[in-house]
């Protein structure tokens, strides 16, 4: 699911899952007969956090935030909405140093890009 379906929009996922359960189920190998991925790899305490720091709480965009999480490479966000932007500043406002935002703009982007690499 991570290395595999983080690509693709909820709808299609979702037909991909439900084939996987289908083909378990004919082959008879056990299992639930479901399969979500909150459920599996998530935690309801850390998703809450999250939904607090303004992720939306809807299935798509917690496994979403659950693959950024569970995968070893940095995610590419397609997000016009500016919704895992304002979930992603609101996350990273904890740490320290704080999170840099940069737009390609900057007059200082690649001295900041040179800087962080």
């Amino acid at each position: 699911m991570i290395a595999y379906l983080g690509a693709f929009d909820s709808v299609y996922r979702n037909e991909l899952v439900d084939g996987w359960v289908k083909n378990c189920l004919e082959r008879e190998i056990p299992n639930s007969g479901s399969f979500s991925l909150a459920n599996t790899l998530g935690n309801a305490v850390t998703i809450q956090h999250w939904c607090i720091d303004g992720l939306p709480s809807d299935s798509f965009s917690v496994e979403n935030a659950i693959i950024t999480y569970k995968t070893s490479r940095w995610p590419l966000y397609i997000d016009p909405q500016g919704q895992a932007n304002k979930w992603v500043k609101t996350m990273y406002k904890k740490v320290d140093p704080p999170i840099k935002i940069l737009k390609f703009s900057n007059d200082s982007y690649l001295k900041h890009l040179e800087a962080s690499i």
